[in-house]
């Protein structure tokens, strides 16, 4: 699988992760003719997500997805315990989680737009492809260090429920998982950035405790997610 068939992997799952009525046909189009000749691996969980009879059921994805969700679309839900007031959330293992993606994403020039939180599925797949294109800007490793300890690691935790309740959804972490392991594969044997030892006290980002937005922009340059 070549950058351009990555890139447009990452395209399709996010833009299919959003909310029916908010996808872009134009582009989910785009995305699907860059992978026309996309190993089948990746073909067929996708191919599977777009027949599926619920895959475009807004009251399907509302009762899974977004209102006292069955499953979290925020990768970071599935790695640490919910804290139970805003001050609990000030010694929270995600906050500094949080705050290390909204890091990653300034490194790379991307600025989260429309009150979006950093580890919502969507902007998170989307920071893949456009990290991908920007590769150049990095040389330390930040962008394996995001896939294999930001992300990977809460994956399974996501199927899990998806397949649980049964949900169409499951199809697009299993396509997730065929494109994060081609990358992963193309970026070994290079540098992968850690944090500092003593680096795991943060301040709290006013977003941990406010409203989740429901749907994620993306402005036309790709500076903002």
């Amino acid at each position: 699988m070549d950058r351009t068939q990555l890139t447009a992997a990452y395209r399709l799952i996010s833009e299919l992760f959003l909310y029916p009525e908010d996808r872009d046909p134009a582009r989910i189009e785009a995305a699907l003719a860059a992978l026309a000749a996309a190993p089948e691996a990746l073909r067929e969980p996708l191919d599977n997500f777009l027949a599926a009879p619920l895959a475009g059921s807004a009251e399907e994805y509302v009762a899974t997805l977004e209102l006292a969700p069955a499953v979290s679309l925020y990768i970071g839900s599935h790695l640490y315990e919910e804290p139970q007031s805003c001050r609990g959330a000030g010694m929270s293992g995600r906050n500094g989680y949080m705050l290390e993606i909204g890091n990653i994403y300034r490194h790379f020039g991307v600025e989260l737009a429309g009150g979006e939180l950093a580890d919502f599925v969507p902007v998170m797949v989307e920071f893949l492809g456009l990290s991908l294109e920007r590769s150049d800007q990095d040389r330390i490793g930040l962008r394996r260090y995001f896939v294999e300890t930001m992300l990977t690691t809460g994956l399974a935790s996501l199927l899990s429920a998806l397949r649980r309740h049964e949900s169409p959804y499951a199809h697009l972490v299993d396509a997730l998982g065929v494109a994060l392991a081609e990358d992963i594969a193309q970026m070994a044997g290079g540098p992968k950035w850690q944090p500092p030892a003593d680096d795991d006290r943060r301040p709290v980002p006013a977003t941990v405790c406010g409203p989740a937005a429901a749907n994620h922009t993306a402005s036309e340059n790709g500076a903002e997610l």
